[in-house]
Parts: structure tokens; C-alpha cells; sequence
């Protein structure tokens, strides 16, 4: 971790703590309509129990805590919620709003595991306000088993904190929630977490998670954030557990070099309660590695703390894609992140460093793959009493948490077995068979168990729907073609069972979520490899020999753009496109693991990429230019240009393979390999009607494949980068 760090961070922390503590089962969703319904309290304010069941009750729960001359505070209360609300439509304002805690929640909300989903906030006043779905928690405020679904969160207003679930909770309470969705800081000097922006004094986390977006993109040096995956930042101790048997599995990003980045808790800098132990972490999960920053030195796979009171974690072995440290960072670290960063803090410098001795061992474990049994037990061994870990679909998860447990698949594997015992030339049309195991979809959750069960039907019906051939037929020897019963990661089907020599056979592999083929192969009854033909799509074709054969697949996880490249960061606008040209052999980059995105494209490079795309059809002849020799790694993409009607060269019997590629060129080349004549015209003001690329521009811009440059202005004479063309090239072909 950076020896300077979080001056400004330091202050806040101080200003914060500074503050007077004394005036401290699933449904039909209901859609807010933007109004505030506080009935259910003012027919009853001495109830000791409410339910709410509408988004406008939830909005006069809002109300009633935020009015300015009596508050209403709920201590002692509990209100229950009854149904799933859709917030969608309306800026939502936090309950708990404002500079100070007289407006605070500090009654107990039960959520009952509804969803509230879609909730929007995008304040951009000068006022200060809190962000999240509760502002300020405090007073022995409780916030139980609510989800916060596909939250939209943008602060850019002049508070300290912004959390999806909560803005900050004091001495409070929060346990069985989750949340997901995004949550972006676009100004500095803020904590910032997925799930709950600060939490001071003896506040509890249990038992809670989140799969959410958490950015901050403020990059100046003076103004520099807390950021956590769960939650951004912890201020004072606590005598028990703080935070206990949580998971993160969505991405943090953060801009700024001397920001701390963790991701379970951003960091807790100072105890300022005598000799307590400060913040204490424990049997918390982070499944993912898309945790990243500005300063790899500054991240934290679980926290960065002054007191490490971190236990039983588990986490990545391995670094983000693209994520090399640099030479600040302490040499035991390995390449890798820091699980815990034991801080060392001069309060009187405003800087923080970690203490390089510190043993990261004593905090958990890392891992690489989050499915394991033995993390799952790792993790069921030190729970809490009143916590149950389960198998989740990409990492363990809470029994109540049924949108990360799997759905059942047990009848669906019996029924591709049945099936796959089947040969199909017994039958006069295997055709229904096969389409019913093509539509198997892995990775459902038991939400969606009905899914699940309504393929295995499909397949069982089908089956039953078979008709068997008469009798007789050909008297050549058929020879059976034999896949795995069971295969990880992915599924594997052919077509037909068995068959004569001579005939075609076609094999479908198909990956689950988050996998790739990695290898297949046919060998016949001597071991003898087949040739496969892919023919797209996961589909490949073999022809069947004299003998038995069999098949064979693995499954990979899926790569990102920086397993194939060291220069395409996972976060890169290009990311995606490159990776989707790697996988489909469109480019192999310029070399050494590179694939220079900086780099400008020339003519013969983007010629070559649509080559490619096209599938690399052979031409009919050969080019005529001077400059294009035939044994040029782009002769036949060139000539295979020409034959289409893409290029003409430049001149004087010349392609100019070596001159940077234009965006006029770029977008012109690619509307006359794939592109259509449209009606609308491109608003450009460097765009000339009778210019030779106009209605090449006009497509790309009605087909999303650019938006111009900015100002009106679309840039015709630009050069084009190596990332721009695979971009547009990408792009393109999405739309196709």
C-alpha cells in the first residue's frame, strides 16, 4: 500500500467522527407513482406494528422520518414489509435525510426477503442530502432480510458518504440483506460502499451481501475516497463481531491513486474507544476479482484497518486480469493483492501505510475456485449460530438467499441420459428430441425451478412422441457414438447416436455461463483422433469411421480480453471487442501477448480484420497492386476486398497496405462489406452529403457502430486506432 495515503480521507474521518452524537415469499410488485401515503401511521401513531405493502407507503415512511419539524424516529417500532415494490419512475429520497442525525431512522425494518427494485437516485443540488434507500440509521436502528435490487445511485452532492441500502448507520443493526445494481461518486471525499456507505460505533453487519456496480471516478489528489465492495468505510470499535458472514460478488473501480479500495470494507482507519479492539471481520467472502484502481497498492481484497481483527475469509489467489503492481508495493505480496493491510497511521502527516510484516495468512485463505466443497465447509464450520451457508450457483450463499441457489436439475440430467441411450435412426424423426435437449439453459436459480422442471418435461414428452421405423431398412453396420454421461461446466450432445460409416455426425457443445469449450476430440476404437470440422454456433461435424467412436470435451472458464492481451484492461471501452475478435480469430494482436490498441490501423490490418469476420473465404485471384505482394499475410484479404467491391486502393495501381486507416475509410469499408443503404442522413457538420463516405456514416450511426467524436463533429480525416476499428468492427456485427 502507498506510504502516502488518504490525507484528505483522514480529515473527513475526523470531521465525521466530530459530529454531536447527541442529537442522534415472492409477490406481484407494486409501482410507485411518485406520491407519499402516510395513513397507515397517522390512523395509528401509538402501534408498536405497521405493515406497509405499497411503494407509497414506503415513500410516507420516508416522510414522516424527514419532516423537518417532527420527525418521527420509529424507536422502539417495527415495521414489517409485505410485498415487493418496484420504485421505478421517481427519484426516491432516502429515509433519514439531511446534514445531521435529528432526521434518523431508529426503529427495525423487516423486509420479510421482498425485493424493492429500481430505486433511483440522481441528486445534483447544492443541498446536502444522503443517498440509498435509508439515510441515516442510528439509535439501535435495525434493517433486516431486504433486498434492494438493480439500484441506480449517482452522488454528486456535497455529503460524505452513499451506500444502496443505507448512507450511514450508527450503533445500528443489518442482517440478512442484499443488495444490486450501481452506485457512482463523481465528487471526492466520500465513503462509498455497495451496500452501506459508513457505519460507526458498535453498528453489526451480518449475514448480508451484494453483487452491486460501486464506482468512483473522482481522480484528483486532494479529493480522495473510502470504497468498498460492502461497505466504504468503519469508524470506531465494537466489543463484538462488526461484520460477519457477509459475500461480495459484484466490481469496485476507483480513479484516484491514494483512495483505499477493499472488498469487503474500504478501511477503518482509527479506534477512538480506549483499548477496543476496533472493526472486526469475520467468515466474510470475496467471489470476485473485479476489484481495481488507480493504485493497485492501495486495494484490499477484504479491508484496510489499523487493528486486524480479520478471521476465517475467504478470497482471490490471483489478481485481476491486466492488474500489475508496482514497485511500492511490499515484495511479499507476490503480485498480488493485500487480503488485509494492517495500517500504520501519522495522524500529524494526514498519511497511512501498511505494515509489510503483517501475516495476510492469519486472515483466511485465498482460493481460486468458489464452488469448492471445502470452502462452502470453511465457511458453514465459523458461522455464526443463526447463519446457514449454502451451495450457491457461483460461490456459497445464505439459505434464504434463493436468487444464488440453483435450481434442481436432477429430473433434467435423468432425461438427457434417457435420451442419449436412444439411437436416433430407430426412430422416423428425432427431431423434437433433439431440439428439447438444445434448449436446456444451466444456471437457473430456484426462483426458477418451474423453468427447469418444464425442460425436463420437454425432453420426457418428446421422447414419449417417438415413432419407431419398421422393420428392415439398410444392411450396412451402424456404429455407436459414445459422450460423456457427465460433463462439468457445459453440456454435450450428437447427432445421430450412432450411424454408417461414411456418414456425418454433428456434435453441439454448449458451455455453461461463464465457460468456453476448451477441448474436444472424436477418437475411434483404436484411439485414433477424428478430424472435427466447426461449423459455428458450438456445432461440429466428423465423419463417422468403420468403428465405434467417442467423444470427449472439457470446459474452461470463459477468458476475459486480458487473458489474450496484457495491454486491453477488463475495464477498457475495447475490452469487449477485442475479446469477442480474439475468441473468433479475427486478430492474434501484434506479438508477445500484445495487441496495441494505441496503435494506428492501417489498410491492410482492417481489410484483413473484415477478411477474417467474413470467415476467410478464399478469393478467386489474386490482386493486381504493385504494392501487395502474394505472399503478404493480407494478399488474399485484399484480394477477397477487391472481388467484394470494398476497396479500389488508393491510386496507381496501389492498395497502400502500410497507410493508416481513416474513420472515413474505416466506416466505408465496413458499410460496403456488410452494410445497407438507410433513409436517414448523419448530422454531422464535417460530413458533406456528396463526400464519398456519407451514406457509409449514415449507416454506422443509425447501427450504433459510432456516434462521432463529439461537438457535432464526426472526424472523417482522424486516423483510426487498432481498438477504434475492432470496435466498430464489433459493433457492426452485433447489429448484423
Amino acid at each position: 500500500m502507498k506510504k502516502r495515503i488518504l490525507g484528505i480521507a483522514l480529515a473527513i474521518c475526523m470531521m465525521i467522527f466530530c459530529v454531536p452524537m447527541g442529537v442522534f415469499a415472492e409477490s406481484a410488485a407494486d409501482v410507485w407513482d411518485g406520491s407519499a401515503d402516510t395513513s397507515w401511521y397517522t390512523s395509528a401513531p401509538d402501534a408498536s406494528e405497521y405493515h406497509i405493502s405499497t411503494a407509497e407507503q414506503l415513500a410516507g415512511l420516508a416522510q414522516l422520518v424527514n419532516d423537518k419539524a417532527t420527525p418521527v424516529l420509529f424507536g422502539g417500532k417495527t415495521i414489517y414489509l409485505d410485498n415487493d415494490l418496484d420504485l421505478s419512475g421517481s427519484q426516491w429520497t432516502p429515509i433519514g435525510n439531511g446534514d445531521n442525525f435529528v432526521r434518523h431512522f431508529a426503529g427495525t425494518f423487516d423486509g420479510q426477503h421482498h425485493k424493492i427494485m429500481n430505486l433511483y437516485h440522481h441528486y445534483t443540488g447544492d443541498e446536502l442530502v444522503r443517498n440509498g434507500l435509508f439515510g441515516v440509521v442510528s439509535d439501535g436502528g435495525t434493517l433486516k432480510n431486504l433486498l434492494v435490487i438493480d439500484a441506480d445511485i449517482a452522488s454528486n452532492d456535497g455529503s460524505l458518504l452513499a451506500g444502496i441500502l443505507a448512507d450511514w448507520v450508527n450503533g445500528g443493526t443489518v442482517e440478512n440483506c442484499y443488495t444490486s445494481g450501481k452506485i457512482e461518486n463523481n465528487v471526492g471525499d466520500k465513503m462509498v460502499g455497495g451496500l452501506i456507505g459508513q457505519c460507526t460505533w458498535s453498528t453489526q453487519v451480518k449475514g448480508c451481501a451484494s453483487d452491486a456496480t460501486v464506482i468512483s471516478t473522482e481522480s484528483d489528489e486532494d479529493h480522495v475516497d473510502t470504497v468498498g465492495g460492502l461497505i466504504g468505510q468503519w469508524e470506531n470499535s465494537a466489543d463484538s463481531l462488526s461484520i460477519t458472514d457477509c459475500w461480495f460478488g459484484g466490481s469496485v473501480s476507483c480513479n484516484n491513486i491514494y483512495s483505499a479500495v477493499g472488498g469487503i470494507l474500504g478501511a477503518n482507519f482509527e479506534n477512538f474507544s480506549g483499548n477496543k479492539p476496533g472493526v472486526i471481520i469475520k467468515n466474510c467472502i470475496v467471489a470476485t476479482k473485479n476489484i481495481t484502481g488507480a493504485e493497485p497498492g492501495n486495494i484490499t481484497w477484504i479491508t484496510a484497518v489499523v487493528n486486524t481483527h480479520v478471521t476465517d475469509c475467504v478470497w482471490p489467489d490471483t489478481p485481476p486480469d491486466g492488474v500489475t503492481l508496482d514497485e511500492e508495493t511490499y515484495p511479499d505480496n507476490k503480485g498480488n493483492y493485500l487480503a488485509v493491510a494492517k495500517l500504520v497511521v501519522d495522524w500529524d502527516a494526514g498519511t497511512a501505510g501498511a505494515d509489510p510484516t503483517f501475516d495476510q495468512s492469519s486472515c483466511g485463505t485465498a482460493v481460486s475456485n468458489f464452488t469448492s466443497a471445502d470452502v462452502l465447509a470453511g465457511l458453514k464450520n465459523n458461522a455464526s449460530a443463526d447463519v446457514e451457508w449454502v451451495a450457491g450457483i457461483k460461490h456459497p450463499t445464505f439459505s434464504w438467499d434463493k436468487w444464488h441457489i440453483s435450481a434442481d436439475y436432477t429430473a433434467v440430467d435423468a432425461a438427457i441420459e434417457k435420451a442419449n441411450a436412444l439411437n436416433e435412426n430407430d426412430y422416423r424423426d428425432f427431431s423434437a428430441v433433439k431440439a428439447a435437449l438444445d434448449a436446456v439453459v444451466r444456471g437457473k436459480n430456484i426462483t426458477e425451478q418451474s423453468e427447469v422442471d418444464a425442460m425436463a418435461k420437454a425432453i420426457e414428452d418428446a421422447i414419449n412422441a417417438l415413432v419407431r421405423r419398421s422393420s428392415g431398412g439398410s444392411s450396412s453396420p451402424s456404429y455407436s457414438v459414445t459422450t460423456p454421461s457427465k460433463t462439468e461446466n457445459g453440456t454435450v450432445t450428437v447427432s445421430p447416436r450412432s450411424a454408417e460409416k461414411g456418414d456425418t455426425v454433428t456434435i453441439t457443445a454448449k458451455p455453461d455461463s461463464g465457460y468456453q469449450l476448451d477441448d474436444l476430440t472424436v477418437t475411434d476404437k483404436n484411439g485414433n483422433e477424428l478430424k472435427l470440422t466447426d461449423k459455428g454456433n458450438g456445432k461440429y461435424i466428423f465423419t463417422m469411421p468403420a468403428s465405434k467412436v467417442t467423444v470427449s470435451a472439457t470446459f474452461a472458464p470463459e477468458k476475459s480480453a486480458a487473458d489474450y492481451f496484457a495491454d486491453v484492461p477488463a475495464n477498457s471501452y475495447y475490452a469487449d471487442a477485442v475479446l469477442w475478435a480474439a475468441k473468433n480469430g479475427i486478430t492474434g494482436g501484434i506479438g508477445n501477448g500484445l495487441f496495441g490498441p494505441n496503435q494506428p490501423c492501417t489498410r491492410a490490418q482492417i481489410v484483413t480484420f473484415l477478411w477474417r469476420a467474413a470467415g476467410s473465404p478464399e478469393p478467386k485471384a489474386m490482386s493486381s497492386f504493385a504494392d501487395v505482394s502474394t505472399d503478404a499475410y493480407y494478399a488474399k484479404a485484399v484480394a477477397w476486398a477487391v472481388e467484394n467491391g470494398i476497396t479500389t486502393g488508393t491510386g496507381d495501381g496501389k492498395f497502400s497496405p502500410d497507410a493508416t486507416c481513416t474513420r472515413a475509410q474505416s466506416v466505408t469499408f465496413l458499410f460496403r462489406a456488410i452494410g445497407k443503404l438507410v433513409d436517414s442522413k448523419a448530422e454531422f457538420s464535417d460530413v458533406l452529403t456528396d463526400s464519398y463516405y456519407a451514406n457509409a456514416v449514415a449507416w454506422a450511426v443509425e447501427n450504433g457502430v459510432t456516434n462521432g467524436i463529439g461537438d457535432g463533429l464526426f472526424g472523417p480525416d482522424n486516423s483510426c486506432t487498432r481498438a477504434q476499428i475492432v470496435t466498430f468492427l464489433f459493433r457492426a456485427y452485433q447489429g448484423k
